[in-house]
This record gives C-alpha cells, structure tokens and sequence, in this order.
C-alpha cells in the first residue's frame, strides 16, 4: 500500500509470546511469596492464640482469696493460683507443649493445630507476670497506668517497623547470626544470676538487653525468611518470629511493670 510520500514500508511482525519472562519470575517467586503468607498467617494467628490464653488465665472462674501479707488479701484468678502454686510443673506443661510441637512440625494439618496449642500454653504461661504487672499499674507502681497494654502495643510497634525495615532495605542480617547467639546465652547466664542476686537496676539492665537482642532476631529471622535456599518450612518460621514477638514483648512488660520502687 502507498501513501503521498511513497510505499509504505513494510514492518516485520514480531512474534508475541504471552507470559514469556513474566511467567518465569512468577514460577520463581510464587513460592517465595507463599511462604510469606503462610507464614505471617501462622504467626498472627499464634498472637491470637496465646491472647486467648492470657485473658483465660486472668479473667476465667472464680477468683480465689489468697493472703499478701499486712492484712491484705487478693482476689487472684484461679489458673494464675495454680500456675504461682505449682510452678515446675507449669514449666513443664510449657517445655511439653513446645517439643511436642517442634516434634510435629513437619506433619501438614497436625503442626498448625500443635502450634496454636503451644501458644495458648504460653499465653496461660506467663499469665502471673501480666496479672502482677496489672496490680502494679494499678497501685501506681509500673511506669505506666496500664504497663501490660501498653508493653503489648510497644512490642507490636517494633515487630512492625523492624519487619518493614528488612522487608524494605532489602540487606542480608545473616551476620547478626552468631552475636545473637553470643547475646542470647549471655542474657540467660544473666537471668540466672538476677534470680539470686541484683536489685531492680539490674533486672531493667537485663530487661533492656532482651529488647535489643530480640529486636536483632526480628531481623535475623525476617532476613532469613526473604533469603534462604532451600525454602523453611511455614510452620519453622512462624515460630521462630512468634518467640521473637513473644520474649520482647515480656521484656517490655518487665520494663513497664517495674518502673517504681513499692
């Protein structure tokens, strides 16, 4: 065909491949990013869980009068009673629900349902400490009025900006891997000795550690979610960023709670 200025001249067609390079980054994340989903999906709903475990533990049954010295009473939940009366075999009700549930992790369906159960124990767990952090607040003891909400909200706040951060600067924390792991047996070496010795300096020098250690795992653990090959499982993951959540967010309230002398 013509035109005024002469021939057209003719344009070879070029053979249109639909989902060509697209399709190939697709297949290559897709798995990266279903991992993701699940992954988070399990973690929130191991928030959930072990919220529903703490407001059992403090506001279930009939609360049971116990002595606090001066003449003083208080009314004490029954499941923080039984857990400040028996305190081994709380630790080992915990210590079972959490290897069962690493025993079972690998197993579809079984491992989902161990891991809510494993963190509804917790939540049951440290349901003494949030009910004591709640007296102080209220006495006008805790740094806060409401030391436990507040902890809560904070440890909220920063698994966010931490996870945000990683997800968006898009650097590698593998290296922090072996300072945390230094840190981490430094704290409980800490904790031990805070047990027996140390007054309240001390312990919110230990609680402060926590924190910070902690907030290094949040992006030690999102790093490695983003990066490693092979794959980890959803259910590994998940709980690695719950305990991540779980023991900054007790450091908090051991901060918050303990802001004031009696």
């Amino acid at each position: 065909m013509s035109t005024p200025y002469g021939p057209r001249p003719s344009v070879p067609r070029l053979p249109v491949r639909i989902g060509g390079a697209a399709s190939r980054v697709d297949a290559r994340l897709s798995p990266r990013v279903d991992l993701l989903r699940r992954t988070y999906a399990l973690f929130f709903a191991g928030i959930v869980s072990a919220a529903g475990g703490a407001m059992a533990a403090l506001y279930a049954g009939t609360p049971v009068m116990l002595q606090a010295g001066a003449g003083r009473t208080i009314a004490m939940p029954p499941v923080v009673a039984f857990v400040l009366q028996h305190g081994i075999l709380a630790i080992v009700v915990y210590l079972a629900a959490f290897f069962g549930m690493r025993a079972v992790r690998e197993r579809p369906g079984v491992n989902g349902i161990a891991l809510l159960g494993f963190t509804f124990v917790s939540g049951l767990f440290i349901a003494p400490l949030l009910f004591v952090t709640m007296l102080r607040g209220d006495a006008g003891l805790a740094m806060t009025a409401h030391p436990v909400r507040d902890a809560f909200l904070l440890a909220v706040g920063a698994f966010g900006g931490l996870t945000t951060y990683a997800f968006r600067s898009k650097r590698d924390f593998s290296f922090l891997g072996g300072f945390l792991t230094m840190g981490l047996v430094v704290l409980l070496i800490a904790t031990l000795i805070g047990i027996f010795v140390g007054g309240s300096v001390f312990h919110l020098a230990i609680a402060s550690v926590g924190v910070l250690l902690f907030g290094g795992f949040i992006l030690y653990d999102t790093s490695r979610l983003l990066r490693q090959d092979p794959l980890p499982s959803p259910i590994d993951a998940a709980i690695h960023l719950y305990l991540d959540f779980f023991n900054m967010f007790l450091f908090l309230v051991q901060i918050l709670g303990g802001g004031r002398r009696e």
